[in-house]
């Protein structure tokens, strides 16, 4: 680590973030969070506020942290009241009011200046009291947070909201089970660990599609099958080869000629790239998933080839099928050790995503970490904060790319 004068200044750049959707399962935004590496209490909530906000717009971008989608960014009373005239985005950025902000006339003032502008307001932690009624009419969103409430009254209490024309957002929703009673309520957006949970269910078997996706990806990830296996296997599957040709055309990988077969594609990308992508692209065919699940995929899988790149350079393309099949339970709803039974997966891939064994156990571990808002870190590798950061918004940038590719009819 770096002495303590140049962490406080890098410390500035570390933004988590956290995924939210809607009704359906879409992505709607993310809300930006800064992370705690270390600094502890001698960050208060107002430089907090004011990292992420100087580090998304200038430093990072915006772009590179949520695509284009909505970003959810919490500020604090002094944000209020001394700096509402802000450059704010106002098709793309959502303010929240934190829970503790006390609401003097200023801040009011403040909150109504950003509104009347068009920005959409959210107020955060909602606890149903009194103090909030003056900014009820400036709000767009009110979040409630779910395990702070009684869940069994809130049907009762969401309905004057509900009446306004509110957006009601459930934050720290942790189980698809509380997913799917809080959107009967109404709920409009959801926040929180849910979605990358799996529903379990003994006895529950696979669907038919699932059983094809899967041995699809089993066919793919064969370490016998050769380079020729895996063209035969693609081009078999037109949906498959429209899309890998789509991406290997796209400016996210900038080829030189343009690639016309699938046969150009696999001697291109090589076996290891060829059979991830397939692999993802097979994945992104499960119906009544999140679709932040495979952007998340996308991420795990660059970031812990960026991690190997730094730490096991010649793992680099199995660290990238490790990260990218993290989220076979979650996908398939089934226990990780069931799923990898049907897979040939070599021994080292299988420790790594069953018990996190291994060199490339820690590197997706490491991986993993990056995706709470406050990292702890039990990897063993000597990458700081600040590296891995910077090669998570590599990761982000590269699946956002990706991801508009995919996306395309």
């Amino acid at each position: 680590m770096q002495a303590a004068a140049q962490q406080t200044q890098t410390h500035e750049t570390l933004i988590g973030r956290q995924a939210i959707h809607d009704r359906e399962n879409r992505l709607f935004g993310y809300e930006l969070l800064y992370r705690d590496c270390g600094l502890g209490d001698r960050v208060n909530g107002d430089q907090a506020s004011s990292r992420v906000l100087i580090n998304s717009f200038m430093e990072i971008g915006l772009h590179k942290l949520v695509g284009d989608r909505h970003a959810f960014i919490n500020l604090t009373g002094n944000f209020f009241s001394e700096f509402p005239d802000l450059p704010f985005d106002s098709g793309r950025i959502v303010l929240e009011v934190l829970e503790d902000i006390s609401l003097t006339p200023a801040v009011i003032a403040g909150v109504r200046r950003l509104a009347e502008r068009g920005i959409p307001i959210a107020l955060d932690d909602f606890a149903f009291e009194a103090r909030w009624d003056p900014l009820i009419p400036l709000a767009s969103i009110i979040k409630v947070e779910i395990p702070a409430v009684d869940i069994d009254s809130l049907p009762a209490r969401l309905e004057p909201l509900r009446a306004l024309g509110l957006k009601l957002l459930a934050e720290k929703v942790e189980t698809p089970g509380e997913y799917h009673r809080l959107r009967a309520m109404g709920f409009d957006l959801f926040q929180g660990y849910y979605f990358s949970r799996p529903e379990i269910i003994e006895g529950r078997r696979l669907s038919e599609h699932q059983h094809v996706i899967l041995r699809l990806i089993a066919t793919l990830n064969d370490p016998a099958s050769t380079l020729d296996d895996l063209e035969q296997l693609i081009a078999g599957d037109a949906a498959l080869s429209l899309k890998i040709l789509r991406y290997i055309n796209s400016a996210a990988v900038a080829t030189t000629r343009k690639i016309e077969s699938i046969r150009q594609a696999t001697v291109l990308m090589g076996r290891e790239r060829i059979r991830a992508l397939a692999s993802l692209i097979a994945l992104s065919r499960i119906p009544g998933k999140a679709e932040e699940l495979f952007n998340l995929a996308t991420v795990r899988a660059h970031l812990c080839a960026a991690i190997a790149g730094r730490v096991a350079p010649t793992q680099q393309d199995a660290a990238y099928t490790v990260g990218l099949l993290s989220i076979l339970d979650v996908l398939m709803d089934q226990p990780m050790h069931e799923i990898l039974a049907d897979l040939s997966l070599d021994d080292a891939l299988i420790d790594a995503l069953q018990r996190h064994d291994g060199m490339l156990g820690r590197i997706l571990q490491c991986a993993l970490s990056l995706e709470d808002p406050a990292p702890t870190r039990h990897d063993g590798f000597t990458l700081s904060a600040e590296e891995l950061h910077a090669l998570w918004l590599e990761s982000l940038e590269k699946a956002f790319a990706l991801e508009q590719v995919m996306q395309r009819e």
